[in-house]
């Protein structure tokens, strides 16, 4: 009876290890992720291929990534929209598509109405934040310390430059500049092509 007992304990303990190591090989070196041992992936979240997901990492449920994205250490991917009416709801999701770089401390927040959308080929730099409801075209930059506020839409080639703020529900023509330390408020007329600055932003010159 010992050894029986023994016997399946150890057999138990060998399946175990193996279902274990078979889900690593499916979702981490089939893949070809790297997730940083102290990052939180949901298991809700749904991650393809060629991804990294460095130190600190927090990826919320309802996060769809792409592949070949590059997410810096202690970003913080899901996480409730910053709109007190929407604290206790349903989150709407977040979708990343591929070939984006976010390189440290970037926070990019839960859709509250539709997901929050990035699309191809973004930079967002250290500390960047995109709000609920937004949507990142394809070849956006967000440098340090841009914001986004919530319900944007930031279109291709937008660049946002240090410390710079969009304020919540502005739509950026395509390859606009917003200048450093710029505040873009409803009243700002954005042009496409132009470098635009000041509180609130204007256009000043045309982007080069």
């Amino acid at each position: 009876m010992y050894n029986f007992i023994h016997l399946h304990k150890y057999t138990k303990n060998t399946l175990i290890i193996f279902f274990i190591l078979n889900l690593f090989y499916i979702f981490v070196i089939m893949k070809n992720n790297f997730i940083h041992s102290t990052a939180i992936v949901s298991d809700k979240a749904k991650i393809g291929n060629n991804n990294y997901i460095g130190a600190y990492v927090i990826i919320e449920d309802n996060v769809i990534i792409g592949d070949n994205n590059y997410i810096g250490s202690h970003s913080i991917i899901g996480d409730t929209g910053e709109s007190i009416k929407y604290f206790d709801k349903e989150k709407k999701g977040i979708i990343i598509g591929n070939n984006n770089r976010f390189t440290k401390q970037v926070t990019i927040d839960n859709g509250t109405v539709h997901p929050t959308i990035i699309r191809d080929n973004v930079l967002i730099l250290k500390n960047g934040h995109v709000g609920h409801d937004s949507l990142i075209c394809d070849n956006v930059q967000i440098r340090c310390n841009g914001v986004v506020g919530g319900h944007c839409v930031l279109n291709e080639n937008t660049i946002l430059c240090l410390n710079s703020v969009i304020q919540p529900r502005i739509v950026t023509p395509i390859r606009a500049m917003i200048g450093a330390a710029s505040n873009v408020t409803k009243k700002s007329k954005l042009i496409s092509n132009y470098v635009h600055y000041g509180n609130p932003c204007k256009a000043i010159r045309l982007r080069s």
